[in-house]
């Protein structure tokens, strides 16, 4: 069976924000990042998406990834939103409902394609992060500075300054390079993940400089995977977990929809689209025709 092939780019921090570049740094690129006011976007789709779930309070990234990752309401089940890494009731709820669980268990070849250092992030002294319980759950193994290095994973930071600064061994890249090994990666997985978290990070420091710095880094990274992947027959799809980037001068999370943004020309129907967070999940399985089994509670 020749089945369908998605990327989908998880950016950590990103929420629909006003138009204005003096209050939201991503409408410095108003062709690319969709803002309140919905302009189109020159090649892209997208549709917003809740990230509160029902819950009072400010988003945060263990619930908010969680329900991302799995379907299920995690804030609501937990009756708020937790930051940070994922408690044990959420690292249950990854372990049973986690996508690569359910895409492995349909039959669809999934990656996680995020370079890991060794043994310092794969067992690290503190907790994992809600996206490397969901890989683990489905028995997979992580991809290293090894892969990077060949070509085979690309670092949460494309760029690798932050592994070069740190004294690793690794090649720097521009984002149009990350991109290009990203893209090969997606071409030869059903379903392909990867993760970037330096925009929540600049969010939180408040420094509009570096704030300024990582949209624009991002933005080439995005527009290049994008092309790259024009007409190889994978659906490119990006989100986030809840807003932070989008509202300069504010350093916490916001209660701001994230996007659901894909380019135009999918060559499939993408509707029915997700309303929230928990959408995703039985979307991505959907698009990619991936039996799911139930699985028990």
């Amino acid at each position: 069976m020749n089945r369908r092939r998605m990327l989908m780019l998880f950016v950590d921090g990103l929420g629909l924000g006003s138009g204005d570049p003096a209050a939201n740094p991503l409408a410095a690129h108003p062709d690319l990042w969709p803002t309140q006011a919905g302009a189109a976007l020159d090649g892209w789709s997208w549709r917003p998406l809740d990230a509160c779930l029902g819950v009072e309070g400010l988003p945060q990234s263990a619930t908010g990834q969680t329900a991302l990752l799995t379907g299920v309401n995690a804030p609501r089940l937990l009756g708020k939103h937790l930051p940070g890494f994922p408690s044990r009731r959420l690292v249950e709820i990854l372990e049973r409902d986690s996508l690569f669980v359910r895409l492995k268990a349909g039959g669809c070849q999934a990656t996680f394609a995020n370079a890991y250092r060794h043994p310092e992030d794969v067992n690290p002294a503190g907790r994992l992060s809600v996206t490397s319980h969901a890989l683990r759950a489905s028995g997979q193994t992580f991809r290293s500075l090894e892969h990077l290095r060949a070509g085979q994973a690309v670092c949460h930071d494309f760029t690798n300054r932050l592994l070069i600064e740190r004294g690793y061994d690794a090649p720097e890249w521009t984002p149009e390079q990350a991109a290009a090994v990203l893209a090969d990666l997606a071409r030869e997985h059903h379903f392909t993940l990867y993760e970037h978290f330096l925009t929540d990070m600049a969010a939180h420091s408040g420094d509009g400089a570096e704030i300024a710095r990582r949209v624009e880094e991002l933005s080439r990274f995005v527009r290049a995977v994008r092309d790259r992947l024009r007409g190889a027959g994978v659906l490119v799809a990006l989100t986030s977990d809840h807003g932070n980037i989008e509202e300069a001068g504010v350093r916490t999370h916001t209660r701001n929809p994230v996007p659901l943004m894909w380019p135009d020309g999918a060559g499939f129907p993408l509707d029915p689209l997700p309303e929230d967070l928990t959408g995703v999940v039985p979307w991505i399985l959907r698009l990619l025709e991936c039996p799911d089994p139930p699985r028990h509670p």
